[in-house]
């Protein structure tokens, strides 16, 4: 009896874009995660699946787009081998909005100020007249309100579980009080409800990974400089049985919030190895290079049970 799973193979880190843009490389269908995302976002959003290559291996670098502006499927291209490093702004009606996409850099405007900070939870620096920041409780309202499949609810209201309930230990505040500040914006809520989409519309049964990889050293937030793996991430990892390894020639977040909650909240198991039966395999791109591949590779295929 075999048994269709998706495996995670994270040699290069993971992030909700990476994953999401690997589901899409493996075969979950584009138009029909729209249509599902049409759905649930309540404001105008672009999803662009841009074609990406290094090291000889195609995939798919992932954008979204939102608040009307593109300025993200012009950066991270890949251009003559080497990948792109996105300007620190985009010239959009002279005002900017600068940020970390799940930990890697894009930049675009929104709502007249100039606004600067990460987009996984763990920091955040913004001027005033921002109305995108929503708590662990409206966020589960406005999945269980959607109109998405039971499967792909369920799904999301996982994954935003299990990283409410990291960050909110991190700040020692209840897992529903959660300020989800870009992480809250629509961009991100695509990349997790996105995934739950693709996964629910891959039709798997169960999920596995590897050993997830992370960086060294520290980032810098507004509070000052943090350590990596980073402090939500860290509280994720205990008792999930899904070991971190350090690359100690990487001095940066690879590992982000959002990332290791898709994992954690498909509740995959660890193995070290799996004998599969390969189907297909998809890679999705981050947006920084590491110097690696930095791409997350997803297999669909099937294990034998028992």
């Amino acid at each position: 009896i075999w048994m269709k799973i998706l495996y995670f193979e994270a040699q290069d880190g993971i992030s909700g874009d990476m994953t999401l843009g690997a589901l899409i490389d493996l075969g979950a269908d584009i138009e029909k995660i729209r249509e599902e995302l049409d759905k649930f976002v309540p404001e105008p959003y672009g999803l662009a699946a841009n074609g990406f290559q290094r090291n000889g291996i195609t995939g798919v670098n992932l954008d979204v787009i939102v608040d009307g502006h593109g300025c993200e499927a012009a950066e991270g291209t890949q251009m003559g081998g080497t990948q792109k490093e996105p300007s620190p702004l985009c010239p959009h009606d002279g005002h900017a909005h600068t940020h970390t996409h799940d930990g890697y850099a894009h930049t675009h405007t929104n709502d007249g100020h100039a606004h600067t900070h990460t987009n996984d939870w763990h920091t955040h620096s913004h001027g005033s007249g921002h109305g995108h920041h929503r708590s662990h409780s409206d966020i589960r309202e406005m999945i269980e309100k959607s109109g998405i499949t039971d499967r792909a609810k369920r799904y999301a209201l996982d994954i935003f579980a299990v990283i409410a309930e990291g960050e909110a230990a991190v700040h020692g505040i209840p897992a529903d009080e959660v300020a989800f500040h870009e992480v809250g914006a629509m961009d991100s809520i695509i990349d997790i409800v996105g995934t739950a989409i693709a996964v629910d519309l891959l039709d798997a049964e169960g999920f596995y990974c590897t050993a997830l990889h992370d960086g060294s050293g520290g980032i810098v937030c507004r509070h000052g400089l943090i350590p990596v793996p980073v402090p939500a991430v860290m509280e994720m990892a205990q008792g999930s049985g899904i070991p971190i390894v350090i690359e100690d020639n990487v001095t940066t977040e690879m590992i982000t919030p959002t990332g290791f909650g898709i994992i954690k909240g498909l509740n995959c198991k660890y193995v070290s190895k799996l004998p599969i039966a390969v189907d297909k395999v998809g890679y999705g791109f981050g947006k920084r290079d590491t110097g690696r591949l930095g791409a997350l590779r997803v297999t669909l295929g099937r294990l034998a049970e028992g």
